[in-house]
């Protein structure tokens, strides 16, 4: 967007309503961007939030301004240092997958987050490869709504995790 080039954008700004439409600049740019390249997390060193070309770069504490902002209006979700972003809301990323589940037949099946994150029938579907974490985060939304049921193991890492849809 044209603010990537404004210097301003890079320096959160002091007056409430600028602030609001600069915070929402960046959220947009952020989801944007990370729905573009199927990237799951925000890398805060990362390049979205630097402009060599104009020798710009938000600051550290800037950063936390709009992570925060992007998860105080459901865009992101923090899981410790680590922030996901959500260019569709759990909501929505839930009932992609319930009805991918339906359509194919999964109902009272189980099937391992492996699958559903890496498995050939997910390769044209937009959470193929979403982070396990963040699946994981989904499909508890799922089983709060009664439409799927999560079955942790041990691992810390979901390797061993399952769901059954109903």
């Amino acid at each position: 967007p044209w603010q990537y080039s404004f210097p301003p954008f890079f320096t959160i700004q002091p007056v409430a309503k600028t602030k609001e439409q600069q915070l929402l600049s960046w959220r947009t740019l952020i989801c944007d961007y990370h729905k573009a390249n199927s990237v799951w997390e925000i890398d805060t060193s990362g390049d979205i939030f630097k402009n060599s070309k104009i020798s710009r770069q938000l600051s550290p504490a800037a950063i936390r301004i709009v992570l925060q902002n992007l998860v105080d209006e459901g865009q992101g979700v923090m899981n410790g240092d680590r922030c996901f972003v959500l260019w569709n809301s759990v909501a929505q990323w839930g009932s992609l997958i319930h009805n991918w589940a339906l359509d194919r037949g999964f109902t009272n099946s189980v099937l391992t987050l492996f699958e559903l994150h890496s498995g050939e029938d997910t390769e044209a579907e937009p959470f193929h490869t979403m982070d396990v974490w963040m699946l994981q985060h989904v499909i508890s939304y799922l089983a709060k709504e009664g439409k799927a049921e999560l079955m942790l193991g041990d691992s810390a890492d979901f390797s061993d995790a399952g769901v059954k849809f109903f």
